[in-house]
């Protein structure tokens, strides 16, 4: 194990980026920054100020931010390290996605503080494949014992942009062909726009604030968890190999934006953000919203279904990737590959990059993971043969285009949701509310594809019975089995850590509503 000042390998990994609108105006916290400031750098930045371009945002505020960002990294879990790029392309001063005007002179910043003893930093290599990550020394975690504010009372800034608009696609996966190492994923970088490119955008924008302000005021969590954080392993399709990924679990992870594609505004707008989206549907299943169980509901096999839809059409009545065994495999195994294929198939351009892209998808040494261009091109076509009314769907570059679809969706049942200060989360094309919710959230899931698709329908899945939709049935047949009904609900675990959370947002709350 090593100590607050040196770091393995592996505890690099453990990180996350600067988060450039780490922001609070609330006095005591101003107090702190202050009181740091004035000990330990107001005298060298003042008289180094007048050498080389000022910065648009103080020395001053580009502390504030990085110590207020150090700090919720700290609060959240001690081992959680915040990456920063040290290059001058890094910080865009006049950029829509950063309001607070962050420049590369924060980087003077993170080596004053250092030479003062109060972060360590471990410079990023393009050898090690990493950049710079920083971190607390025992130093300045004694000032940060010393804080008399809450957790969260730090936010993010008030104009810090939620609508996003990107070059790349989601998860779009291309050849290096240079390289030949394999299927490679595009950085994502967004683009500058204005608000008159696409007259929906004010509103988008208003819409997706007012919800971010209902999560800050709810309380999201995992009751089973002692420490706010998941670790899983997963296969990371780009570096080929299993992965131990940890996700910070709680407060300062639930910011939600709107990232649309390819510079494009008739591509995506996909709600994206919010621990949830980053952790398996088992971990989902334990989630407390304001200490409520939870239930998620998902529209059944979402894009090939907005397919048919858009050909006013209904699809086969059975499970849509259920094919005649091609393969001596169990059926289970063909029908999770049938579906990861179609899936990628539906964002392809063409079929040699959807079977590339699938390979990517399975594990080193599966079966899967050897399957030939013809063996795939064999299960593809017996899908597009049991599916002809939407060929044309497949691997021609359909599914941005359908994102967009499924993100107005999406933003049709936040916004319903939002509107009566009842929070929702959303995983793209599933939603979990707290278990009294579910029979409303079906009715608006079904009521938003309607409106959206001149009133097409499709199957929604769910996890859990609501205790809601338990009444309705006792309240229809009261001679119904309860027990075998309440025995269907959520079941929920509230350790220790979880508890001493929810009592410290309470707190808050209170705080907050005697101001």
């Amino acid at each position: 194990m090593s100590t607050v000042n040196s770091k393995t390998a592996t505890e690099l990994e453990y990180s996350r980026p600067l988060d450039v609108h780490r922001w609070s105006d609330h006095p005591e916290v101003n107090q702190f920054v202050n009181k740091i400031w004035n000990e330990y750098l107001e005298h060298h930045f003042k008289t180094s100020g007048g050498v080389g371009k000022r910065p648009k945002s103080s020395f001053k505020n580009q502390f504030k931010v990085l110590l207020l960002d150090l700090y919720i990294a700290w609060k959240q879990d001690p081992e959680l390290l915040i990456s920063v790029r040290r290059s001058s392309g890094a910080y865009i001063t006049g950029s829509r996605y950063n309001a607070l005007h962050i420049s590369f002179k924060i980087v003077d910043v993170i080596d004053y503080l250092e030479s003062a003893g109060l972060i360590q930093q471990r410079l990023g290599s393009q050898q090690s494949q990493r950049v710079t990550r920083v971190w607390p020394t025992t130093k300045l975690i004694s000032l940060f014992e010393t804080a008399r504010f809450s957790f969260f009372d730090i936010v993010s800034h008030q104009d810090k942009e939620v609508i996003v608009l990107n070059v790349t696609t989601h998860e779009e996966i291309i050849d290096d062909q240079q390289t030949q190492r394999g299927p490679k994923k595009k950085k994502s970088k967004p683009v500058e726009y204005n608000d008159e490119d696409y007259e929906p955008i004010r509103q988008m924008r208003s819409d997706l604030r007012s919800y971010n302000k209902l999560l800050h005021n709810t309380f999201v969590d995992i009751g089973s968890l002692e420490s706010p954080s998941v670790t899983y392993e997963y296969w990371d399709k780009r570096k080929q190999k299993n992965v131990v990924k940890k996700v910070p679990i709680g407060h300062q992870n639930k910011s939600v934006r709107r990232v649309f594609y390819r510079g494009d505004w008739n591509l995506g707008g996909r709600f994206h953000g919010g621990f949830w989206q980053q952790i398996s549907e088992d971990w989902r299943s334990q989630i407390l919203i304001n200490d409520q169980p939870t239930v998620e509901q998902d529209f059944s096999g979402l894009h090939i279904n907005l397919a048919y839809g858009l050909k006013q059409q209904r699809p086969p009545d059975d499970d849509p990737y259920l094919l005649d065994l091609m393969f001596d495999v169990d059926p289970k195994i063909q029908r999770k590959w049938v579906k990861g294929l179609t899936l990628v198939a539906i964002n392809a351009a063409d079929e040699e990059s959807a079977y590339m892209a699938f390979r990517s998808n399975q594990e080193k040494g599966s079966i899967g993971k050897r399957l030939r261009n013809s063996q795939l091109k064999k299960l593809l076509d017996a899908f597009k043969e049991k599916h002809k009314t939407i060929e044309d769907f497949i691997c021609t570059d359909q599914g941005v285009h359908l994102m967009k679809i499924d993100g107005n969706i999406t933003a049709r049942i936040v916004n319903h949701f939002t509107l009566r200060k009842l929070p929702i989360l959303t995983v793209h094309d599933s939603y979990i509310t707290s278990y009294d919710l579910t029979g409303e959230l079906r009715s608006v899931m079904n009521k938003s594809i309607r409106d959206e698709l001149n009133g097409y329908e499709i199957n929604i899945d769910q996890d859990y019975i609501g205790i809601d939709q338990i009444r309705n049935f006792l309240a229809m047949d009261p001679n119904l089995d309860r027990r075998s009904l309440y025995d269907s609900l959520p079941k929920i675990t509230r350790c220790g850590g979880y508890k001493r959370r929810l009592e410290e947002h309470v707190k808050w709350q209170e705080h907050v509503n005697n101001r």
